[in-house]
């Protein structure tokens, strides 16, 4: 995508440098041309007066008087009017003075010398002049008209490397993933943008403190909760295996719910601290896309029956790729998971998987009611949670699947189903540059 004029600090400097070296070429262009005509001019004139002072009107060769040096005429007035002979008007003074022929459109630069033994007119063609002197201020201007564009392309390529620093700097900013707090690096960085990248550490360390307080906020919160919930748990389940009343059987089933929802809310809790984990701590394996998609199915599929879904894997290709085993597991079952609750009985879910040059794509398809557009981008908020779904939930399961992609480079897409007349497609993009 193109960027603004206004927007880029390269563009602007190179620009403004390039305007500059044209203006300046084109002034020193025109004062060496200038300078030029004018001073060849001037050593024709001198040449004229040099000749005129060189020659003794007497001592002339009898037929050397009208011949030609470099457009140059000799005439005295005992030269023979021929066709070479130029008319002089009548008592000219002595010195430089332009003449015309009479009856010619030709005008000639004549130097006048009297002496006594007669005047001496030393004449030249003005046309040969005016092409002499352009000739030579071209010779002038021309090298310093073609020096601009050399000079405007070395300056362009010298803002462009110097630019450099700060362009792999953005890139280095704009293509790491969004969990990446680590600090940029000062070394071999201008001096001018040292300070934005000191201040852009710090408020990434203040960040990543921030986070960190918030990680282990939430892992020590669930794992104070799990043990209590356990034992409680285990007391409710002990006391409905006695024979109760309806009204206490009827109030100790919906206390056994709360403590499920609140036990399967613990265990989302202490996945997203998972997920939010260092990179450190996430050791890589291979991975086969059909072998995940089993062991997600096999987990999942006491419930997909209890609801009579059609659960399985659409496509035959397996694409192979380095990752933390346990989040893709944990991403890929969090969002069958998601399918399985959200669609009715009776509906079907497939599981596919496709490779790109640059990503690897799981894909989730339904054909249960979907999501609206508009709450697409809502969905991913941690304890978001669709109204009217019928569904008891946390709404932390896809807040964890995106935290989970995002750590690989990638992204998740949510679409309508193009196979179903309505569902969901889930679409999970890994970037292969985040992938070992």
């Amino acid at each position: 995508m193109p960027i603004p004029f206004r927007h880029s600090l390269q563009l602007r400097l190179a620009t403004a440098l390039s305007a500059a070296l044209l203006l300046a070429a084109l002034i020193a262009g025109g004062l060496a041309f200038y300078d030029s005509y004018r001073s060849t001019h001037k050593l024709q004139d001198d040449l004229l007066r040099q000749i005129a002072a060189h020659i003794d009107p007497q001592r002339l060769p009898e037929n050397t008087e009208s011949k030609r040096d470099a457009h140059i005429r000799v005439q005295t007035p005992a030269s023979p009017h021929n066709d070479d002979y130029i008319t002089l008007p009548p008592d000219l003074p002595e010195g430089l003075h332009t003449v015309r022929e009479p009856g010619d459109d030709d005008t000639y630069r004549a130097y006048i010398r009297h002496t006594p033994q007669g005047s001496i007119a030393v004449l030249q063609e003005n046309d040969f002049r005016d092409d002499m002197a352009e000739h030579a201020a071209w010779s002038s201007a021309l090298p310093l008209l073609l020096l601009a564009p050399l000079s405007i392309l070395l300056t362009i390529l010298i803002v462009q490397h110097t630019m450099r620093p700060v362009r792999r700097l953005s890139q280095n900013l704009e293509n790491r993933p969004s969990a990446d707090l680590t600090p940029l690096p000062e070394t071999d960085q201008p001096n001018e943008i040292r300070g934005f990248i000191r201040a852009i550490n710090r408020l990434l360390q203040r960040t990543d403190a921030a986070m960190q307080q918030q990680q282990r906020f939430i892992a020590d919160a669930a794992h104070e909760l799990r043990s209590p919930m356990t034992a409680l748990s285990l007391q409710a389940e002990r006391l409905a295996g006695n024979t109760l009343p309806e009204p206490a059987a009827g109030q100790l089933a919906t206390l056994l719910q709360g403590i499920r929802r609140n036990r399967n809310l613990l265990e989302q809790l202490l996945s997203l601290s998972r997920a939010q984990a260092p990179e450190a701590q996430r050791p890589q394996t291979r991975i086969s896309s059909q072998t995940l998609f089993r062991s997600v199915i096999e987990d999942l599929h006491p419930l997909a029956e209890a609801k009579q879904q059609d659960l399985g894997v659409a496509s035959p290709t397996d694409p192979i790729f380095h990752a933390n085993e346990a989040d893709l597991y944990t991403l890929v079952k969090t969002l069958t998971d998601n399918a399985i609750r959200y669609t009715p009985a009776g509906s079907r879910i497939d599981l596919s998987a496709s490779e790109t040059p640059g990503h690897i794509i799981l894909r989730i398809e339904d054909n249960g009611p979907g999501i609206p557009p508009a709450e697409r981008s809502r969905v991913f908020d941690p304890f978001y949670r669709i109204l009217g779904s019928g569904e008891q939930g946390t709404g932390l399961g896809l807040s964890i699947a995106r935290t989970i992609a995002e750590r690989h480079g990638g992204r998740i897409e949510l679409a309508d189903s193009p196979r179903f007349p309505s569902g969901l497609l889930v679409s999970v993009y890994l970037d292969k540059r985040h992938l070992g």
